[in-house]
């Protein structure tokens, strides 16, 4: 037994030390390699923005070029005479210039003193515009053939902030004639930077090779900012005219930065993305800490416990050893046992409760009085009311139903999602929402369109496996009579559009083609059925719409969809049913079969408030036994799923003695009883738990006129 004893607890103590030691040495290993991670990541990030913000600028300066030479050949050969006597016609001219190139903001046909000639802001020209004062932009302007970009200046008659881009003109002799000045703002280039940064630190900055900032954001640029060159750019460009990355406290506003510099082809000028190096810290951090909240707790339980353990004999912990996997056993086989209890009845159960705490909180609000006391109990009404929407909205992702078109606020429904897809899709997946303004009301069901946009959105996850950007939009759109003849059964009309947009991997054309095949699926055997975009499909066509996908490899996929506009008059919508006075019975009898107590107490009592003589039931058979002993009546209520005789039996059952007696069932998770191929039995009148005392009033005096 000691040695027993003794080789126990030498191997305990070196599991200890073990435990100690071999995770501090995997957590360091991780740490730094999630650090070095976390850089890599960044610059990621920022190559990407880069490449961006590059392409975006390299546009500009293209266009620019392009106007410059084409007002180069239109004053060709004409001398400033000529360009004055003709400078409305040419002053148009160059206005067609801005309107083809938004960026561009006005065009200046320049003498050889720099004076203003023709412009394409004014016409006639102010002679404020050629004042000795403005020799500061005179500064700017091209010194030789070459085209100049020149530094911010602010424009005193207009308080305009720009940079000029200039090229001498030419005559037909090869001779100096004058300057070609295009004016562009700073803010077309900080304008989509705003866009490209998001709710990130992220900077960006276009420059000159002399350092001089042209634009950059979130700190808008002014006239005269110049990078010394002793600043990380300036050291960059130095060594590297291509371009680079570097880190360095930022000139213009103090925080550490990751930068990335480009140079743009063919211009004196480089864009830079950076972001700050707490950032990138504060990620691994996170991380980190993530990994430490499991790793140390496991530590020192799993210490605690080795060190109690050694205390014990051999036999002794032996026999815990054996005991623990006994209770593990025990434990997990009634897990499981739940785990199935639970599916089968969670809606049943969780509609129940709710039913009884919506119904009594309605019963309180229509007694009370007191106006402090109402607004708690609508407050309580409010929240009762969200649980109900979320057990449906859980359920109906699992559930193939029949469509049953409504009333939609799709910018609602959207907004509502988000949280869900963000939950769904998980971290490496950012979520942007772009809801238009003046939305029409679609007309589908509301049910099979979230389980659709959730298709997509699975869909778009998978397509970026390592992350990426998944935006849904919503905005008004018309389908013409020439694109719908192109569509098989589509018609021309007014259409919610709803655009799921993922920046993946893309599909290529043939795959493209095959998208809505049912069973079609580029994912591995067993990875997919390759029902998804099929069922979408036909929820879509279904309803009377429209779906079209775009994508292009390496760049993403677009899928939108379009819903017929619900052309009927809106209705109001309420959160909270108010105190309306309830449609009330005339002494009919009605018999409740239940087998919840509490459900069934509050039925019966509101039943029993609105006029109605009520007898109730626990279960079918007792109920079957009170129609033959107590009948006749005019309504049988039952709930759907009863131990022993379920509520559809118990219904055939009494109508076999009582034909003309109307049947109203009452249910939150029906399984097959009523509901056969995701549609409604023929005839079946069904209320929906959780239910409220108006919504039950209305349908059991439906059913009793409709009798009558």
């Amino acid at each position: 037994m000691r040695q027993r004893k003794n080789a126990a607890l030498r191997w305990l103590w070196f599991t200890l030390a073990a435990t100690l030691v071999v995770p501090t040495i995997f957590l360091a290993y991780t740490a730094l390699a999630t650090y070095r991670s976390a850089y890599e990541l960044a610059d990621e990030r920022i190559d990407r923005n880069l490449a961006i913000s590059a392409e975006q600028a390299l546009r500009i300066f293209r266009s620019i070029d392009v106007t410059l030479d084409s007002v180069e050949q239109i004053t060709l050969g004409k001398t400033d005479a000529a360009l004055k006597e003709t400078g409305a016609e040419l002053s148009e001219r160059l206005k067609l210039f801005t309107r083809a190139f938004p960026d561009i903001s006005s065009i200046w046909v320049l003498d050889r003193n720099g004076d203003a000639l023709v412009s394409s802001m004014f016409f006639p020209i102010p002679a404020a515009f050629n004042a000795p004062e403005r020799s500061h932009l005179k500064s700017e302007l091209a010194q030789d053939r070459s085209v100049r970009v020149g530094q911010v200046v602010e424009i005193a008659l207009t308080g305009f902030i720009l940079f000029p881009v200039s090229k001498q003109r030419r005559d037909s002799t090869g001779s100096f004639s004058g300057i070609t000045e295009i004016s562009v703002l700073p803010q077309a280039f900080e304008s989509f930077y705003a866009s490209l940064r998001g709710n990130t630190s992220a900077s960006y900055a276009l420059l000159r090779d002399d350092g001089a900032v042209l634009a950059r954001y979130p700190v808008s640029t002014r006239p005269g900012v110049l990078l010394d060159p002793a600043t990380g750019f300036g050291q960059l460009i130095q060594k590297n005219p291509e371009g680079g990355r570097y880190t360095t406290k930022s000139a213009l506003d103090g925080l550490e930065r990751r930068f990335a510099v480009r140079k743009l082809p063919g211009f004196p000028l480089y864009v830079s993305s950076s972001i700050e190096t707490t950032e990138i810290f504060q990620g691994w951090a996170r991380q980190m800490a993530s990994y430490l909240a499991i790793a140390l707790p496991a530590i020192v339980l799993l210490s605690f416990f080795i060190v109690l353990t050694a205390r014990r004999t051999a036999a002794f912990y032996a026999e815990v050893e054996r005991r623990e996997s006994l209770e593990q056993e025990i434990r997990h086989s009634q897990r499981m046992e739940a785990i199935g209890q639970l599916t089968g009845g969670i809606a049943h159960d969780f509609n129940n409760l709710l039913t009884v705490i919506i119904g009594n909180l309605q019963m309180a609000v229509r007694r009370v009085t007191d106006e402090k006391l109402r607004a708690q109990l609508d407050a309580a009404q409010r929240g009762a009311q969200r649980a109900a929407d979320l057990t449906k909205r859980l359920l109906a992702f699992s559930r193939n139903q029949p469509l049953d078109p409504k009333p939609i606020d799709v910018n609602r429904l959207v907004a509502d999602m988000s949280d869900l897809l963000g939950r769904t899709l998980g971290e490496t997946i950012a979520i942007e929402t772009v809801r238009g303004a003046g939305l029409w009301e679609a007309e589908a069901d509301i049910t099979e369109l979230e389980s659709a946009l959730l298709n997509l959105a699975v869909n778009a996850r998978d397509a970026m496996p390592d992350g990426g950007k998944l935006t849904l939009e919503t905005a008004n759109a018309h389908l013409n009579e020439d694109y719908c003849e192109s569509v098989p059964g589509l018609k021309a009309g007014q259409y919610v559009m709803i655009s799921i947009t993922d920046t993946g991997i893309g599909m290529p054309e043939d795959v493209l083609r095959k998208a809505f095949d049912p069973f079609f699926t580029t994912k591995p055997p067993g990875a997919g059925t390759g029902l998804g975009l099929s069922q979408v499909y036909g929820f879509v066509k279904q309803s009377g719409g429209h779906i079209q996908i775009y994508s292009e490899l390496g760049e993403g996929t677009a899928v939108k969809i379009y819903l017929p506009r619900r052309t009927a008059p809106a209705q109001k919508r309420t959160e909270v049913p108010t105190a309306e006075p309830l449609p009330r019975g005339n002494g009919q009898r009605i018999l409740i079969s239940e087998d919840d107590a509490d459900v069934r107490d509050y039925v019966a009592q509101t039943l029993r408030d609105l006029g109605y003589v009520v007898v109730q039931a626990a279960d079918g058979q007792t109920a079957l036994n009170m129609l033959v002993r107590e009948g006749p009546f005019d309504l049988l209520l039952t709930d759907v799923v009863m131990p022993g005789m379920n509520g559809r039996e118990l219904a055939e059952a009494a109508l076999r003695r009582m034909p003309n007696l109307k049947v109203l069932y009452m249910t939150g998770y029906s399984r097959n009883a009523i509901v056969h191929h995701g549609r409604l039995d023929t005839g079946v009148a069904l209320i929906q738990k959780p239910f409220s005392q108006s919504a039950l009033a209305l349908r059991i005096k439906g059913m009793l006129v409709e009798a009558a």
